[in-house]
């Protein structure tokens, strides 16, 4: 049974005015330094690099071949 179900005579000091919506999430503690995902990382960087690469030589390719036929 709620106090605000009925004439709720306790004013600001009731506690469905005093109670938070919803509780404060912390966060959580950052994770360690570790070897491998610093490899990770840098697998990561190398793959967009290379795959950012192979488009480009696509593009540089589709260009010669458009210039050359022209």
């Amino acid at each position: 049974m709620n106090c605000c179900d009925y004439d709720c005579n306790q004013g600001r000091d009731c506690p469905a005015r005093v109670a938070k919506a919803k509780p404060v999430m912390m966060a959580a503690d950052p994770l360690p330094p570790s070897v491998w995902r610093y490899q990770l990382r840098k697998l990561a960087y190398w793959v967009l690099l290379g795959v950012l690469g192979v488009l480009w030589m696509g593009w540089l390719c589709l260009a010669f071949y458009a210039l050359e036929r022209a």
